[in-house]
Parts: C-alpha cells; structure tokens; sequence
C-alpha cells in the first residue's frame, strides 16, 4: 500500500525533517474537508466560493492530525499541525507522484472551443492503431478508451484527477488524450499534470458568462503551452489566435495543421467529399499519399490532422500511424449519422455555438443534393448573447430551422426562444416548437429522401436538464424512431 511519512512530508515542503518528532505515516491525502480522518494530510487549497482551510474544524473533529495550508494565513491552531508552504496544489502534486504512483507515459492535451471532444477521441484510436493502449478524460468519457466511464463533468477536481490518471497507468494505459477545458485551466484543476504534448483547435465565443470577454477566454486556453512539461505543441494554423496561442510555447516543438495551407506541416490537396466520407492527398513532414477518411466535413478532415500531428512525435512508425486515419471511427454524438434506405440522412452533432452550427451546417451542405434541414435549441441560464447568433448562423446556412428546447436547466423556454428570434425576420423560413421530441419527428417526417436533416446542439448526451431534474433524452433515439415511421 502507497504511504507517506511525516518526515518525507517535511522535506518535500522544504522543512527540516528534524522540526518535528512526529513518527506518523499517511495512507492518502484529501482535499474534500468530509473525507479526512487520522491516515490522511489535509491540503486545504484555494476555492472559488470557499477556501479549504475555512473547514479546518471539520477536519479535526474526524481526527486527522496534520494540514498543509498557504503561507501568509496566520493561522494558530493547537489541536492540528500546520504545514505552510507557497503553492499547497505543487506540494500535494509532488506528494502524489513521488508516493502515491506513477503518470501515463503519454498526456496529450486538446484544448479550444471546437473539436477538442473529437480530436481526443481520434488521438486515443489512432494510440490503439499503433499499439499503445490509451484512455480519455472529457466529454465522452474517463478511464480507458474500451472501458469508459461517465464524466460527471470534463475535468474533475486536481485530487480526483491525479488519482485517476494514476489508475489508468497502473492498469496498462500507456497515453491519455485529454480534453483541457477554459474552466479548468482557469481555476488550476490541471496544475501539475504532466502534459508532454498540447494542440489547439480554434476559438470562438463560447463562456462568456463564466471568462467575461474574448481576451480572458482566450488566456485561459492559452496558459496550457506555459505548463513546463509540455515539450511539442500543435495549433490549427486556420485560426487567428493560433499565433497568440503559440506565443506561449516557448521553448516547444511546434507543428502546424490546415485543411489546405500549404504552410502548416501538415495539410491535404485534392479533397473530395463523398457520401460516406473524404478522400485526400495527406502532405506530412516525410511525404504524401492518398487516404479515405471515413468522417462527414471538413473539419473532420482539420480534427482528423490535429490527431495525426499530436501523435507525430510519438509514433515511431509513421506510415503506420496514417494509415490508421483510414480506420477512425467517428466520435459519439459528433457527425453521427442515422440511415435508412429511402429516408432522409439524419446526423446528431454537439454544435452548440453559432461557429459550431455554422461548421456543421457547411459541412453537410457539401454532401447533400436536396434540402438541409437545421433542429437546434440554445441551453437555459448560459450566455444569452450567443442566442440570436446560433438562429443567424442556422438561417443563414440552412434551408429550413426547426428552432426548439435545448437544456434550459431553470431558465423558461420562452425567454430562450425571444432572445434567439431577437433578429430573425417575418421572410425567413422556420418554425417554433418547444417540445424537442416533436420538432425532430416534425423535421424528418417533413425530409424527403435528398434532404439531410441535422438535429444540433446535445449530441452524445442522453438527458434534458429542465428545472433541474435530468430527464432521459437522446437525440440519436428520437431520430431513429421518427426515419423508422417515415420508411413505413
């Protein structure tokens, strides 16, 4: 069983191990106030709301012994010792792996507004291709890749984090793909990960009630190529902040990626977009060749070629390594396709910003003959500014919009629907039906088989947030129900 000593405790704070006569040894460490107890060191760190060492009683009266708090607190406490030390998270980080266990060989992390969920999915099949077994933090999922657990959300506290990637390694997995959130970064939940390997996507509004501006948004993304693990960086060179971005990466390997600029170190020519995917001349540091990407859009292709050149410095065979774009399987909930003979192609995707739907919507525009028919809701007590931006960018690159209920947690659907219809026009072509259920069968009944549906914005998830109670919803169900009474 992992344990720490009083004395190795001492030292790694930078005290003389000899300031204390204590003997005791440390089975865990907590950060969570309600799981100390006498086997355990308290490191009471900084909060949002409240602060760790603000429950300093609690933790005595569990009978822990010994707490590491922020110097400068001037706390005096008889019946508990203190540990006051700069950065409490870089002690409990250094107590971690210097005695607890071990990370991953591998971190990759993704970061952006777009395709960071995708492009982690893609990075931890094509680990698989070339035989590393490889496991996922995020949106779709934590643990590994075959055997995924729920993500109550996409980066957990710094504790729970460090315990679980320490659990994947001991369970054989050899790289993480890791989804690296503005929260997160933002209030330090992945401080001290040891990422070697860092890509950017693309920015664009999204969180602007939590970061407050496109400026402090960006800065959050931007603070995981300063992470001093991280050796190679990879950016989207199609975005106007992949250079604010690579401004950070002092010191890193950097590579580029576009879907046609011949600049980037990676890129494609002669892209053709057929019915079940995209054929391309893939141009790489050491060539080019031909590959069939089994995706829909094009930015499938850019995602596609952000996984190919996060893995780069880690594959040793190469070809093998592209060869393994031609067998990715598309991520759940994210261009995922419903078909039926004689029906419309209906596709679910989490396109939930209007840079997002817009994306989409181009995308499939290219693989359809008939109408493109848009189903999207904008989610309840979030950034009401971007609301009449999605009903602008679903208007503008769709031919008929069924705008309905999103997640609209506390928030009443019909001051969603206002502020979304805020610009819309009497001339422009959509309908408005709050019950989501009803506006997906309403859309794909009213297809004809040229037509392609999109139902945007939930994705992967299976549940309804209204009023806070999550209800069983999926849209991928829903879509199926409604093509199989269209094909009868």
């Amino acid at each position: 069983m992992a344990q720490l000593t009083h004395i190795q405790l001492l030292n790694l704070a930078g005290y003389s191990s000899g300031s204390s006569s204590h003997s005791a040894i440390y089975t865990h460490v907590e950060t969570d106030s309600r799981k100390a107890d006498p086997q355990c060191v308290f490191f009471a760190l900084p909060g949002v709301a409240t602060n760790g060492w603000d429950y300093l009683d609690s933790v005595i009266s569990l009978g822990c012994k010994v707490a590491v708090v922020p110097t400068g607190l001037c706390l005096k406490r008889d019946d508990i010792e203190l540990i006051s030390v700069d950065n409490p998270t870089e002690l409990l980080v250094a107590c971690l792996h210097s005695y607890f266990g071990h990370m991953p060989k591998h971190i990759v992390a993704v970061t952006g507004t777009n395709g960071k969920s995708s492009i982690c999915y893609y990075i931890a099949q094509l680990a698989q291709f070339i035989g590393l077994n490889s496991g996922l933090v995020g949106t779709f999922g934590i643990g590994p890749l075959n055997d995924l657990s729920e993500a109550k959300q996409t980066t957990p506290d710094i504790l729970s984090l460090h315990l679980t990637l320490m659990a994947m390694a001991g369970s054989g997995v050899g790289l993480v793909a890791f989804e690296a959130s503005s929260h997160a970064l933002d209030q330090g939940r992945v401080d001290g990960v040891p990422f070697q390997t860092a890509v950017f996507s693309n920015l664009s509004r999204d969180h602007l009630d939590y970061h407050g501006d496109m400026t402090a948004y960006a800065s959050a993304k931007r603070r995981l190529f300063a992470f001093k693990s991280v050796s190679n960086s990879v950016f989207c060179l199609d975005d106007s902040y992949a250079h604010f971005m690579a401004e950070a990466a002092e010191g890193s390997n950097c590579h580029y990626y576009s879907e046609q600029n011949s600049r980037a170190d990676f890129y494609v020519k002669n892209l053709i977009l057929e019915p079940t995917g995209c054929r391309f001349i893939l141009c790489h540091p050491e060539g080019e060749g031909v590959v069939f990407l089994p995706l829909l859009g094009r930015f499938n292709v850019q995602n596609a070629l952000a996984a190919l050149a996060s893995m780069w410095s880690i594959a040793d065979d190469k070809s093998a390594l592209v060869r393994g774009l031609s067998a990715l399987r598309g991520a759940p909930g994210r261009m995922d396709k419903v078909q039926e003979l004689n029906a419309p192609l209906i596709v679910v995707d989490f396109a939930h910003t209007s840079e997002a739907l817009k994306v989409a919507l181009q995308a499939l525009k290219e693989h359809c003959s008939g109408r493109l028919i848009c189903v999207f809701g904008c989610g309840g007590d979030r950034d009401r500014g971007k609301r009449p931006l999605m009903m602008a960018a679903a208007l503008q690159n769709a031919d008929y919009v069924w705008l309905t209920s999103d997640n609209p947690r506390t928030e009443s659907i019909e001051q969603i629907f206002l502020d979304a219809l805020a610009q819309t026009h009497d001339d422009e072509l959509f309908s408005v039906e709050p019950d989501r259920r009803v506006a997906i069968a309403n859309a794909i009944l009213s297809a004809t088989p040229n037509d392609v549906v999109l139902i945007a914005g939930k994705g992967h998830e299976s549940y309804q947030d209204i009023q806070g109670i999550k209800h069983h919803f999926d849209d991928k169900e829903e879509a199926l129900k409604a093509v199989k009474s269209y094909v009868n």
